[in-house]
This record gives structure tokens, C-alpha cells and sequence, in this order.
């Protein structure tokens, strides 16, 4: 498990998502949950847009950060499988979200997906 809060913004130029996960399948299904809700987590506002981005935006970010109970254990548990600490993953999402470079860091996310 890695402690780097970027671990998951890994250069695009090194492969898929598979390829980055050492050609570990179920790795690479773990590695793209997370990432997925990270997607939702930093998809950008937009007026008019549908009520159900607003509604995967806070379940991603429900899952990422909360502390205790079974949504906490199911992020845990991903984390785990994914090969990453839960910590790391939780500050990469707060830097996103605080960095104000939501887009950057999204072209990033998708090109490993």
C-alpha cells in the first residue's frame, strides 16, 4: 500500500489502468472504483445540470470521507484491494477539491480509465 496522496494521479504516458496495476485484474477493478468516485467526486458544477450528478457527487464524496460506519468500512475495504491506505486516497481527493484544478486533475483520472 502506498502513502503518497498522488499515488492516484500516476503519469498518463506509463499505460492503462491494468498496466499500471501490474496486469492484476482484480486490483485494477478496485483501482477504478475509486477512481470513478473520484470522477463523481470532481465532476464540475454546471448550471441546469441533472439532479442525479448532484446526487453521485455527494454519495462519492459520503464514501470518501466519511470516518465510521459501514460506508467507512466499504471504502476501506476497496482501499485495501485497491492496494492503497484510505488516508492517501482521502487527502488526494482534498487536494483536488481545494486545489481549485478540479479539470486538470480529472483529464488525468479519465485517461487512466
Amino acid at each position: 500500500m502506498t502513502d503518497s496522496p498522488y499515488e492516484l494521479s500516476t503519469d498518463v504516458s506509463m499505460g492503462s489502468l491494468y498496466e499500471i496495476t501490474g496486469k492484476d485484474s482484480h486490483r485494477s477493478l478496485y483501482v477504478g472504483v475509486i477512481l470513478q468516485a473520484l470522477l463523481d467526486l470532481t465532476k464540475p458544477k454546471y448550471d441546469k445540470e441533472k439532479t442525479s450528478v448532484q446526487v453521485y457527487r455527494d454519495q462519492a464524496h459520503a464514501w470518501i470521507f466519511k470516518t465510521e460506519g459501514v460506508t467507512c468500512e466499504d471504502f476501506e475495504t476497496v482501499c485495501t484491494y485497491a492496494g492503497v491506505k484510505p488516508t492517501a486516497v482521502r487527502n488526494f481527493a482534498s487536494n483536488v477539491i481545494n486545489s481549485g484544478d478540479i479539470l486538470n486533475v480529472r483529464r488525468k483520472f479519465q485517461s487512466l480509465l
